[in-house]
């Protein structure tokens, strides 16, 4: 019988592990660093400033060695797993502004919500009145969603499937290359 099979020479074998994911790194890096500009571009077009504060400026990426630029280590997204890259936001309000809310009846934390609230009111440079007929809305309403992160999903996709296509293609043109 006539067995056809793949055999591996040369340096690769060589590789340490951390030769060989630094350039995963380098990859999950640079996704996160193409990807973020166009989340945040989809809030900027198609959420009001008013409906979301200031969670534009929150989306961030974060792999488990590397993050984006961020204001304050509050604004930092949790570290995903190794070998992973996560684009999203840290912001108390995001998850409430992508999937919406429910009324808000439980009392616990009401003072926080209403100090929140108020401040939030303050930077839309409103009058401090018109913190309660919203917190009422709220309460009774609750918010409606305002999807950001699945619509962006397909096109975060298509921006990272290329990267990593080269990624590929340039790591073992330079094996070939030893």
């Amino acid at each position: 019988m006539n067995t056809k099979h793949v055999t591996f020479a040369g340096d690769f074998l060589k590789k340490t592990e951390v030769d060989i994911l630094r350039p995963i790194e380098a990859v999950l890096t640079r996704i996160g660093e193409e990807t973020v500009p166009v989340m945040k571009g989809f809030i900027k077009n198609n959420v009001s400033r008013a409906a979301t504060g200031d969670l534009e400026g929150s989306i961030a990426w974060r792999t488990a060695t590397n993050h984006s630029q961020v204001e304050t280590a509050d604004d930092l997204i949790e570290a995903p797993p190794a070998h992973c890259v996560d684009i999203g936001s840290a912001n108390n309000h995001a998850v409430y502004v992508d999937r919406g809310s429910g009324p808000h009846l439980n009392p616990e934390g009401s003072e926080e919500f209403v100090a929140e609230i108020k401040d939030w009111v303050r930077r839309m440079g409103w009058d401090e009145s018109v913190a309660f007929p919203i917190i009422k809305n709220i309460r009774e309403q609750g918010t409606d969603a305002i999807p950001f992160i699945e619509p962006t999903g397909n096109k975060l996709q298509s921006i990272a499937t290329p990267i990593c296509r080269e990624a590929i293609r340039t790591y073992w043109a330079k094996q070939r290359q030893v």
